[in-house]
């Protein structure tokens, strides 16, 4: 039974119905939010990269980490909530929240990159999406299958990355196994987006979900293949 199919049973009809949008425009809010992360990521490395921000950092660097830190888990607590209550405000504040603080910290990575870097990364990184997300169209029943698979193998290389930096042992081996892990997750949350019921805050959730696929691959592949200045 797929989401849309439970806002059908006698549980969820004794709670408010959400508000159901068209599937286009679902899948249009959804594509928007996801480029426009990417949109503020892109504004906050200009920020990052300025000789004020740099000496702010080298000032502050426990309030910018932990700043950063909390602004992001806080952020997906709000859309989580707001997701859970349907309320379309309180997920946008948390989308905010989230992409602002997600977008300066993971900016700080691309500072070491040139541009033809950045911009190979990223166009190889666009072509993995579209290959994976055209893949969790047309195969929904094995990427339905892929979560445990997904989790057990994220929470492994979480472990063998902790062991092997606390050893300081280069990770380019473990990047690998990192794209090939997200490239799955791609194709299983464009699954879970594509038969979610068709709601505005399930449109901004799945984005964030769809973004932390795209960026992990991204910064895998740039940390790879990336030119450092």
């Amino acid at each position: 039974m797929n989401e849309v199919e439970r806002y059908g049973s006698p549980i969820y009809r004794e709670q408010p119905a959400p508000q159901l949008i068209s599937r286009r425009l679902y899948n249009a809010v959804l594509t928007g939010f996801v480029v426009l992360s990417f949109i503020i990521m892109a504004a906050c490395s200009h920020i990052t990269g300025t000789r004020e921000f740099v000496l702010f950092m080298v000032r502050n660097p426990l309030l910018v980490t932990l700043g950063s830190l909390a602004g992001s888990i806080g952020g997906i607590i709000c859309m989580s909530i707001g997701r859970s209550r349907e309320n379309l405000t309180l997920g946008l504040v948390g989308y905010a929240l989230f992409s602002l603080t997600f977008g300066f910290t993971t900016s700080l990575a691309l500072t070491a990159y040139d541009m033809a870097s950045i911009s190979m990364a990223f166009t190889a990184t666009a072509g993995i999406m579209i290959v994976f997300g055209c893949a969790g169209i047309m195969f929904p029943n094995f990427f339905a299958r892929l979560q445990g698979v997904l989790v057990v193998g994220l929470l492994a290389i979480v472990a063998v990355e902790l062991v092997l930096a606390l050893m300081g042992v280069q990770q380019s081996i473990t990047d690998i196994a990192v794209i090939l892990l997200f490239c799955g997750f791609i194709g299983y949350d464009v699954y879970r987006a594509t038969t979610a019921v068709p709601t505005f805050t399930n449109a901004l959730w799945y984005a964030v979900d769809l973004y932390l696929d795209i960026i992990n691959v991204f910064l895998r592949l740039l940390a790879l293949f990336g030119r450092r200045d």
